[in-house]
C-alpha cells in the first residue's frame, strides 16, 4: 500500500514538532545541574569571663566555641577549661562564658579576699579582675571601706557589685 500525500505531510510535521521540542529541551537535559549554594551570614558572639579580651566578635558561620575563645585572646590562667565545651557550635547572638577555676584565687570557699593584704594572684582570681586590674588594686592601697575600690581605674559599679560578696578589708 502506497502512502498518500497527506500521510507523508502529517509524518513530516510530526517529525518536525518532535525535532523542535528536542532542540528546546536539550540544553536543560544535557547541562549539568549546578549545586545549590546558600550564603550564610557571619555570627555575632559575645565572649565573657576568664578570657584575655572579653567582647563581641564576628565569626564565620559554622564557628565553634574554641574559635570564639581564640578570638577573645584565649583563656586566662584563672579559667576552668574543663567547664567549657570547645567543640560546641555557635549561633548568632550567643554568649560564651568562660568560668573561673576557683573564686578567690584558691581561697577557702566563703572566705573573702582582703583588698589590703591579698597577693596579686589572689586578686587576679576574682571574677572580672585580670593581672592589670589586680596590680591597680595593689597600687591604690590602703582601703578604708569596700567602696574605695571604685577609685581603681577599670572597676565600675557593675564589677564592684559582683566583687562585693567576695572581698573584704
Amino acid at each position: 500500500m502506497a502512502a498518500s500525500g497527506e500521510d507523508v505531510l502529517t509524518a513530516l510535521l510530526a517529525g518536525g514538532c518532535l525535532l523542535a521540542g528536542a532542540v528546546a529541551v536539550a540544553p536543560r537535559v544535557l547541562a549539568a545541574p549546578s549545586p545549590l549554594r546558600v550564603d550564610q551570614p557571619p555570627l555575632q558572639v559575645a565572649v565573657q569571663g576568664e578570657v584575655a579580651e572579653p567582647g563581641v566578635y564576628t565569626l564565620p558561620f559554622g564557628a565553634r566555641v574554641e574559635d570564639a575563645v581564640a578570638a577573645a585572646g584565649g583563656m586566662l590562667p584563672s579559667a576552668a577549661p574543663d567547664l567549657v565545651s570547645p567543640a560546641a557550635p555557635l549561633t548568632d547572638g550567643q554568649t560564651v562564658h568562660v568560668p573561673a577555676a576557683a573564686v578567690g584565687g584558691g581561697q577557702v570557699p566563703g572566705e573573702r579576699v582582703s583588698l589590703n593584704s591579698a597577693t596579686l594572684e589572689q586578686l587576679d582570681g576574682l571574677p572580672g579582675i585580670g593581672p592589670v586590674i589586680a596590680e591597680r588594686i595593689v597600687l591604690h592601697r590602703p582601703y578604708g571601706r569596700l567602696e574605695d575600690v571604685l577609685r581603681v581605674p577599670g572597676i565600675g559599679p557593675a564589677t564592684f557589685e559582683s566583687l562585693e560578696p567576695l572581698i573584704g578589708l
